[in-house]
């Protein structure tokens, strides 16, 4: 395979990552004439068509989006192959594309990942916070941290725990409206909900009785489509709201607030990390996804 050939299967890769010629052309120091030009001669030694065109966005076709996996496919093995005959610290270098949940990211991977960075320098993580299915091969993702939503049986899963769905108010709350001593009694109090993205659909409050679910959906005051802005809310003695434990944790260790209706609690979705199943990983991805399962792990099981 020649250097020029190499040169412009990473330009295509770096064109479907961003889906435009000239956002590819700034991150590679190329002009926009020169990207179109090795594309043309690409395609044309090829004998297909690898870019569908207009005038807002450029996408793989199908024959692009399989030569888009092989592509990225041989680069990352020739990355590592290239790596691997430096140091095993030299090996640990590249972009890493990761996908999360926001309240993952937010409570357990953002805090972790300034200390992780000085440790791998040469790895550069590129973190999508977003409660939106992954599409692997548009957004060029290495892989993907979900809450739920795991049965795609074309991807493969690493499971990382399943938190607990808590109920929690502020202690400024309970003692100026009271505390629940059951489900029912939320009627009476101001609740906050998780505000879904498909207008006038609602997120149930769920609890456990005699071993059965109990799916509710009481009133409520005000709906919120972010979990850590619900929890200031919350902590700000607005109201009661629902939560996984480890996004509570912290507040709830520092006495901000308080965890009620205990022995109602019910399992929420597991969480896991997804990725293709025939996707190689280089020793970065590897890497940044045993640092990321440590750290889930760790924050589901201490909030348990």
């Amino acid at each position: 395979m020649r250097i020029d050939q190499l040169a412009a299967m990473r330009l295509f890769v770096r064109i479907v990552e961003l889906g435009s010629f000239g956002k590819a052309a700034k991150a590679m120091g190329m002009s926009s004439s020169n990207v179109t030009e090795r594309i043309a001669k690409l395609e044309e030694a090829l004998g297909i068509r690898l870019l569908a065109r207009s005038t807002r966005a450029v996408a793989p076709t199908v024959a692009g989006s399989r030569y888009f996996e092989v592509c990225r496919r041989l680069l990352s093995e020739l990355d590592e192959i290239e790596a691997s005959l430096s140091d095993s610290q030299e090996a640990l270098a590249g972009r890493v594309r990761v996908s999360a949940n926001m309240s993952v990211a937010r409570s357990i991977i953002v805090p972790q990942l300034p200390q992780w960075s000085e440790q791998h320098p040469k790895i550069h993580v590129e973190l999508i916070m977003s409660d939106q299915r992954s599409d692997f091969v548009r957004e060029g993702i290495d892989f993907a941290v979900r809450i739920g939503g795991l049965e795609d049986q074309d991807l493969v899963l690493r499971p990382l725990g399943r938190p607990v769905r808590v109920t929690v108010a502020s202690p400024e709350y309970l003692r100026r409206v009271g505390r629940p001593e059951k489900p029912d009694d939320l009627v009476r109090h101001r609740l906050i909900d998780f505000l879904l993205p498909q207008a006038g659909e609602k997120l149930e409050w769920e609890f456990e009785e005699a071993g059965r679910p109990v799916h509710m959906y009481p009133p409520t005051i005000a709906a919120v489509g972010d979990s850590d802005a619900r929890l200031q809310l919350a902590i700000a003695g607005m109201g009661i709201v629902q939560s996984l434990s480890f996004i509570a944790a912290p507040a709830l260790r520092e006495g901000k607030l308080e965890r009620i209706l205990a022995k109602w609690e019910t399992p929420a979705p597991k969480v896991a990390i997804l990725y293709p199943r025939d996707r190689h990983l280089p020793a970065r991805t590897r890497a940044t996804m045993d640092a990321f399962t440590v750290w889930i792990r760790t924050a589901i099981e201490n909030a348990a």
